[in-house]
């Protein structure tokens, strides 16, 4: 496997061990869902090989994120942030809830277009 590859198999194995862990699976239960070995998928979370291109469907599908989403990482410092504004959500109504989500989506276009 070329230097290259290597990197996408360690980011993609990385997103499905970060996917795996958020969802409060093990890599028993990923595996036994994909029908392979926890060995395969220690592996491929260890970036030492890169799942099938036919197989990343049903990677996706079990963490219930899409295919690209494979792809990125997680910061332990990104999710912890991330966790926390979806435990401030949550507590609101719904209809709230909805306004809050605008409220950040415009401060964050604002806030990019000031950093430009």
């Amino acid at each position: 496997m070329g230097r290259r590859n290597n990197k996408l198999a360690v980011l993609v194995g990385a997103g499905i061990a970060a996917r795996r862990k958020k969802k409060g699976m093990t890599q028993a239960q990923l595996a036994g869902f994909l029908g392979i070995t926890q060995d395969s998928l220690s592996r491929m979370e260890s970036g030492i090989i890169a799942p099938k291109f036919s197989r990343l469907s049903d990677i996706a599908d079990a963490l219930g994120c899409s295919v690209v989403e494979l792809f990125k990482s997680i910061s332990p410092d990104g999710q912890r942030k991330s966790d926390a504004i979806t435990g401030m959500i949550q507590e609101l109504p719904e209809e709230l809830q909805d306004v809050l989500v605008n409220l950040v989506a415009n401060a964050a276009a604002a806030l990019k277009k000031d950093k430009k």
